[in-house]
């Protein structure tokens, strides 16, 4: 319950806490309605580092105590999982809308640049149908038709760059929200393996993503296919820094280093070099 009123930002004596549980309709109210990602990042670390990261608290252990306190258990642990999730997922929805717009900008220059060349083609035909008709004028009439096919090909290269550029967009945005799609199930396996991987051979972990994946896609949890720890968590100027202090370059290695870091526990990591 001290969990739960730190989340909430009432005090923890029982004053305060039978001053909530009086008011049960509001209580459930304020738990019901309650948004994570507006709570500050003290608040959280005090409830991860005072109760939530705790062995004793979880659902199953408080529930040999108290039925109703599992239930507040539970609600605790699943709003910090969330909240966790969402500090990793909003730059990158963030980056997501930042990119849409800058292809949005390049689509309405495009069409503008589409509707120049449009305007320089009918001056082109124009002229030609005057060069018709005014056969006196032909020289003056033929430099213009040079002048304007000189600047319909600068547009026209224009036009291919720009089609150029909304296409890499185009594939950029495809490949941000196919990470975006896939990101709970690499976030749920990223997890699982920060859990277990320590003690495990190279090979062997590779069998248990394996089965893992599999389990994933039999569920429809959307993951990458070829699901690798150090893609999805290591950081490639992090792993090289470690390389140059030492660390060995093998897959494994790089593994043991992220979960050295990533674990909130410490690790159990067998070293692959004995």
């Amino acid at each position: 319950m001290e969990c739960v009123m730190v989340l909430l930002g009432e005090k923890t004596d029982w004053k305060s806490v039978k001053g909530v549980l009086n008011n049960v309709g509001d209580f459930m109210g304020r738990l019901l309605d309650y948004k994570v990602e507006k709570t500050a990042e003290k608040v959280w670390k005090k409830a991860r580092d005072g109760w939530i990261s705790k062995e004793t608290f979880r659902p199953e252990e408080v529930k040999k105590v108290s039925v109703s306190a599992s239930a507040l258990c539970t609600w605790a642990v699943a709003c910090s999982k969330y909240q966790f999730v969402e500090k990793k997922v909003a730059p990158k929805r963030a980056k997501h809308k930042e990119v849409t717009a800058v292809l949005a900008k390049a689509e309405s220059e495009l069409k503008v640049k589409l509707d120049q060349l449009q305007e320089v083609k009918d001056k082109v035909a124009k002229l030609e149908a005057n060069c018709n008709r005014m056969q006196a004028d032909k020289e003056e009439l033929e430099q213009e038709m040079d002048r304007a096919a000189n600047r319909m090909r600068r547009a026209e290269k224009l036009v291919v760059l720009l089609a150029d550029e909304g296409v890499r967009w185009k594939e950029t945005v495809e490949t941000i929200s196919g990470e975006i799609e896939r990101l709970v199930g690499n976030v749920f396996l990223s997890c699982a393996c920060i859990s277990y991987f320590g003690a495990f051979t190279g090979a062997y972990r590779e069998k248990l993503v394996a089965q893992w994946v599999e389990g994933c896609v039999e569920r429809n949890i959307p993951t990458s296919d070829g699901f690798k720890l150090v893609t999805v968590m290591g950081d490639p100027v992090v792993i090289r820094s470690w390389n140059i202090a030492g660390l060995p370059n093998d897959q494994v290695s790089c593994e043991n280093g992220i979960l050295a870091l990533k674990a909130e526990r410490y690790a159990l990591c067998i070293d692959p070099q004995q």
